[in-house]
């Protein structure tokens, strides 16, 4: 078994904000033995799939935490794919796509889509013969093998003053558990679903010193640690941060909590593997 997790965006919705590497909205691919999961299609996803040697139209499986437009750019994937299908090679798994999202989102995106396909009058897919694509409802305690392999579990979060329905996934698979919280804040609910990850990719879009329980939904590098901690996780990554703490600082706050495991600040291309 080969595993491997590639940060694709570790940046929130802005960029230019304050100097230092350009960090793209968020998104990781997941490969195991070159099947390909994506979690969060954000803007450019298939440009930074390029970049880092991977064929988008071979994306098979793709997960969407939430349907803010940082994190869910669907619709320009869509039209890559079925484009690619089109135009490009015969290549097995560039026609098809199976799209997991909470199950509240799905009649607005197919509301969205219609309105960049009125061609297509009332056919998702109107190339059928060349691509297809399929919206998977998911909701918290939701669980399917998407993957030969790849277990790919829902877990309902925190997020938009808790009104946007928001989920994290947790994939399991014979060698190793990766959790990706999505955009979350600190709530006890997390703790049962992250429990022994090998990989933690955590959410961690608010300031030291200013970390609360509840607000908008997003944690800060002490909670992201704390969480770490309790659960008993191998390896820790902060994501989705702005940058106005430095990396240094972040790592120390997190590990206040007492966790001793790996902690890393991600940026973009920045991987994760077992073998």
């Amino acid at each position: 078994m080969s595993l491997k997790v590639v940060t694709l965006g570790s940046g929130v919705c802005a960029n230019m904000c304050l100097p230092g590497p350009r960090r793209y909205p968020p998104g990781f691919l997941v490969d195991l033995d070159g099947q390909l999961l994506l979690m969060d299609v954000s803007e450019g996803a298939r440009f930074r799939l390029e970049d880092v040697g991977y064929d988008y139209g071979l994306v098979t499986c793709a997960a969407i935490s939430h349907v803010h437009p940082d994190h869910a750019d669907l619709a320009t994937f869509l039209q890559a794919k079925l484009c690619r299908a089109l135009w490009g090679p015969p290549v097995e798994g560039v026609d098809k796509l199976d799209v997991y999202m909470h199950e509240i989102s799905i009649d607005g995106f197919k509301q969205s889509w219609m309105w960049r396909h009125p061609e297509a009058a009332d056919k998702m897919n109107h190339f059928p013969e060349k691509f297809n694509f399929e919206l998977q409802p998911m909701r918290g305690g939701w669980e399917k093998e998407v993957l030969p392999g790849l277990k790919l579990k829902a877990f309902g979060v925190y997020h938009g003053f808790g009104q946007h329905p928001a989920l994290g996934f947790r994939i399991e698979t014979k060698g190793a558990t990766i959790v990706y919280t999505g955009d979350a804040g600190i709530t006890e609910s997390l703790f049962a679903n992250v429990e022994r990850a090998d990989l933690l990719i955590a959410d961690c879009g608010t300031r030291i010193g200013q970390e609360y329980t509840a607000g908008y939904g997003h944690m800060g590098p002490g909670q992201c640690g704390m969480l770490a901690y309790r659960s008993q996780v191998k390896e820790l990554w902060l994501t989705h941060y702005i940058g106005f703490d430095t990396p240094a600082a972040m790592e120390a706050e997190a590990r206040k909590s007492g966790f001793t495991g790996t902690v890393k600040v991600v940026t973009d291309g920045l991987t994760w593997e077992k073998k």
